[in-house]
């Protein structure tokens, strides 16, 4: 489980995969949201320590992150034993993530961000070099608002010259419902939000091919505070899932995310530590 326990600490700090409203709008927001709380709290250094399902500290995982005494730059270190170590670098301005850097086994990445005067997303740019290679791949996510700042679509562009737009319906309140990935005019991928009676996002739906049926990726719960309490994610290379539950202390800042498997025995865990 030493590798899931890694994805979920990475997780934790980013997206999930594939949903473009999520990643792009929601995921960004909870980062700047992080960032603001970590700041406030004058927090300058995060810990996590990962244990077993039989409670021994996993053996070679480290992960860290400082945030410069300026708080303008953050860097996460991550890695486990036997592999190499993966270093992310995230840059922020006004309270916001400007910037994202990394270099993993040849693949450097970086990501910029562009708001609106209004603080809304207007523009992302992921360029990714595969230095072997000597090739990069540029996409950039160009979002459109109507005039109660709610996403109307995105047009995501790649290379320049391969254009996909991602088109949201949004129910009488402005919640987004369902996200269109169409091309030529023929839908691609359709994804599904579902919300609670606090409007709090709790599942992210898509058709499995496989199953043939709908299928959440992922299905949160929350606490009394909002803040996330359970995350369900379904994995990718088996049918099975996992759940992870997380405890905060009275700050706000996660202390600890507890792993279980689809048979709900124990995965693992990892508990943080700040300074």
């Amino acid at each position: 489980m030493r590798s899931l326990l890694l994805c979920s600490f990475v997780f934790s700090l980013s997206a999930g995969y594939g949903q473009y409203y999520f990643n792009d709008l929601v995921s960004t927001q909870i980062s700047n949201d992080q960032y603001k709380l970590l700041r406030t709290n004058k927090v300058h250094k995060i810990k996590a320590t990962s244990y077993e399902s039989d409670n021994s500290v996993t053996e070679g995982f480290a992960v860290e992150e400082e945030i410069s005494l300026d708080g303008k730059k953050v860097i996460q270190s991550s890695s486990l034993s036997g592999a190499k170590t993966t270093m992310i670098s995230r840059s922020y301005e006004l309270n916001r993530l400007k910037r994202t850097q990394s270099t993993f086994n040849g693949i450097d990445s970086r990501t910029e961000y562009s708001y609106s005067d209004k603080g809304l997303v207007q523009k992302i740019v992921l360029a990714t070099t595969d230095t072997a290679m000597k090739s990069t791949t540029v996409e950039a996510h160009e979002w459109v608002y109507n005039e109660a700042g709610q996403p109307l679509y995105m047009l995501k562009i790649k290379n320049r010259t391969d254009t996909t737009l991602i088109e949201l319906i949004k129910d009488d309140q402005g919640l987004v419902l369902e996200e269109h990935w169409k091309k030529k005019n023929r839908i691609m991928e359709t994804y599904y939000y579902y919300y609670d009676t606090k409007n709090q996002l709790t599942d992210i739906v898509r058709f499995n091919a496989r199953l043939k049926k709908l299928i959440p990726d992922f299905q949160y719960e929350y606490d009394a505070n909002g803040k996330v309490s359970q995350m369900t994610q379904v994995l990718m290379s088996s049918a099975g899932y996992i759940t992870w539950k997380y405890t905060y202390n009275e700050k706000g800042l996660k202390l600890k995310e507890v792993g279980y498997d689809k048979e709900k025995k124990l995965a693992g865990r990892i508990e943080y530590t700040y300074e």
